[in-house]
C-alpha cells in the first residue's frame, strides 16, 4: 500500500487543471488503487475500534451538608489490543468514571445488492478499568469474553514527517469514523519540560476521538489520538497522539501490575536542543544530557555526573530525554548498561534501576466518588488497604483514611487537607474508613471546627478543619 500512497501524493501535482478535457488512464488507475487500499485498511481496522461510554458522578459538597450527586455521561474511543478483551483508551476518557461500557463496531457494510446500507449497532459491553496512568494519559479496560479482533502496535520511532496516517474513532459520538492526514511532526513537546511528547498530525481529531488509534498504511497503531488544539474546540489540523512505543509500554505494565511501575536511576535527563548543544560545546549528534544527578541515588553511586551525555541504554540509541525516561520504566529492579560520553571520552557504566515513589495523583485514580466521598470535609478518602499503603510512605498506624483528592480551599487560618495526608483521628476519635469518618462528622453542626491528627510527609500534624 505504501507505493500506492506515494504515487497518489505525487499525482496531486500533475492532475489536469479544472476545465481541461481528457484524463490519464494511469492516473485514474492509481486513484482507484488508492481507494481500494484505503477501503481494505478500513475493513482491517474497524472491527477492533470501539466507542467508550462513561458515567461520572458530579458534586462533592455544598454548604450545609452532603451534596446531591448527579450522573453525567461522556464518550470517547478505544481499540482492542488483546484478544481476551483488553482495550486501550485515554485516561482522561475514563478518569473518575463510575460506570464504563464499550460499544463494538457495527457489522460490516452490506454486500452489493442489499436494499439497506444502514447497519444495526454493535454490542454494548460492560467494561472494567484495569488501570490508568495520568502522566501518559493511557488507560486499559477489560471486557469479558475472548476472540476479539486486535490491532498491533507499530514502531512510532520510525514515523517520518509527511507520512500518511489514518485516525479512527467516534468523534462527536459518530461511531467508527475514519479520517486521513499526514504526520506533521514526530516528537512534539508542547511546553519545555513537559513529561510527554506527541505525534502531531493534521488527520482530523475532534471531541470523542480521544483514545482511538492512529494507524499507518499497514494498519499498525503508531499513536493514540489524544487531543487537538483549536480556538473552536473542533479540528483545526492540529491533532496530537501519544506515540505507540510509550502507549505499548504503559499498556503492558498496567496489564501486568494494574499501574505503571516507573524505574529510575536518580537523574534529571534533558533533551539537547541545538542551542544547548552550542553552549555545552557538544556534537549535535548527541541527544540526552544529565542536568542533575541526585545525591545518594544509584546514578551517583555508579559515578555519573551532571553534564554526562547518555548515548545508549542497554545498547539502544537514545534520541531524547523522554525516550530515556520511558525506557527505564519497565526495568525497575534490574541493572542497565548506559553508553556515556564525558568530554572527549566514551564509556559504558552499569547502573541499578529502582522504582520511583508513586505520586499522590495515583490515589485519586483509585477513588470512587460514591464510595469514598466525605462531603463535609470536601474530600475523597480511601481506607488504608495494602494497595493504598504502597503509595503512602512512612506510615505510623496500620489503619486510617487517606486523602485521595480535595476540593476545599485552605481555611482562613491556613489549615487544609492535601492528597496523600492520612487522617488518624478526628476530635480524638479513631477513624479507619470513609464510613467511620462520615460517622464521626455526622452530628457536627455546619460551620463548626474539628481537630484532625494527620500524617503528612512522615510527620504528624494537628489541623483545625471547618465542617460544612
Amino acid at each position: 500500500m505504501r507505493s500506492v500512497l506515494t504515487v497518489l501524493l505525487a499525482l496531486s501535482f500533475v492532475l489536469p487543471a479544472s476545465g481541461q478535457s481528457g484524463s490519464d488512464p494511469g492516473t485514474a488507475g492509481s486513484l482507484a488503487g488508492f481507494s481500494e487500499e484505503a477501503q481494505a485498511l478500513a475493513r482491517q481496522v474497524r472491527q477492533s475500534v470501539v466507542q467508550v461510554k462513561v458515567r461520572r458522578v458530579q458534586g462533592l459538597q455544598r454548604p450545609g451538608g452532603e451534596a446531591p450527586l448527579s450522573k453525567v455521561s461522556a464518550s470517547g474511543s478505544g481499540f482492542f489490543v488483546g484478544s481476551e478483551g483488553y482495550i486501550v483508551t485515554n485516561a482522561h476518557v475514563v478518569a473518575k468514571a463510575t460506570e464504563v461500557w464499550v460499544q463494538r463496531a457495527a457489522p460490516p457494510p452490506p454486500s452489493p445488492g442489499e436494499k439497506s446500507i444502514l447497519r444495526p449497532r454493535g454490542a454494548l459491553l460492560d467494561a472494567e478499568i484495569v488501570g490508568l496512568d495520568t502522566e501518559t494519559d493511557v488507560a486499559v479496560l477489560k471486557v469479558s469474553g475472548e476472540g476479539y479482533p486486535t490491532l498491533s502496535f507499530g514502531n512510532s520511532d520510525r514515523l517520518r514527517r509527511g507520512q500518511v496516517v489514518f485516525a479512527f474513532g467516534s468523534p462527536m459520538r459518530l461511531e467508527n469514523s475514519m479520517t486521513m492526514g499526514i504526520v506533521s511532526a514526530t516528537a512534539r513537546q508542547l511546553r519545555s519540560g513537559d513529561p510527554m511528547i506527541y505525534v502531531q498530525t493534521d488527520a482530523p481529531i475532534n471531541p470523542g476521538s480521544s483514545g482511538g488509534p492512529l494507524v499507518n498504511q499497514e494498519g499498525k497503531v503508531v499513536g493514540i489520538n489524544t487531543f487537538n488544539v483549536s480556538k473552536s474546540g473542533e479540528s483545526a489540523g492540529l491533532g496530537f497522539a501519544g506515540p505507540s512505543n510509550i502507549v505499548e509500554a504503559v499498556y503492558r505494565q498496567i496489564r501486568a501490575h494494574g499501574h505503571v511501575r516507573r524505574g529510575v536511576v536518580g537523574v534529571n535527563a534533558q533533551t539537547i536542543t541545538p542551542e544547548l548543544a552550542q553552549k555545552l560545546g557538544v556534537s549535535q549528534g548527541y541527544r540526552v544530557v544529565l542536568a542533575d544527578v541526585l545525591p545518594g541515588s544509584p546514578a551517583e553511586r555508579a559515578g555519573l555526573r551532571p553534564g554526562d551525555i547518555v548515548t545508549h541504554l542497554d545498547g539502544e540509541r537514545m534520541h531524547n530525554a523522554r525516550e530515556f525516561d520511558v525506557n527505564l520504566y519497565p526495568k525497575a529492579g534490574t541493572v542497565v548498561e548506559l553508553g556515556l560520553a564525558r568530554r572527549d571520552s566514551t564509556f559504558e557504566q552499569r547502573v541499578r534501576v529502582v522504582q520511583r515513589q508513586n505520586s499522590s495523583a495515583q490515589l485519586a485514580e483509585m477513588a470512587d466518588a460514591e464510595d469514598h466521598l466525605v462531603g463535609r470535609l470536601g474530600i475523597l478518602g480511601l481506607p488504608l488497604s495494602d494497595e493504598v499503603a504502597q503509595r503512602v510512605p512512612t506510615l505510623r498506624l496500620p489503619s486510617g483514611v487517606v486523602v485521595a483528592a480535595s476540593n476545599r480551599p485552605p481555611a482562613p487560618w491556613g489549615d487544609q487537607l492535601r492528597p496523600g495526608d492520612v487522617i488518624y483521628t478526628v476530635d480524638d476519635e479513631r477513624v479507619t474508613s470513609p464510613d467511620s469518618l462520615r460517622s464521626v462528622l455526622r452530628d457536627k453542626d455546619s460551620g463548626t471546627r474539628v481537630l484532625a491528627h494527620v500524617l503528612r510527609d512522615g510527620r504528624m500534624h494537628y489541623l483545625v478543619l471547618p465542617v460544612e
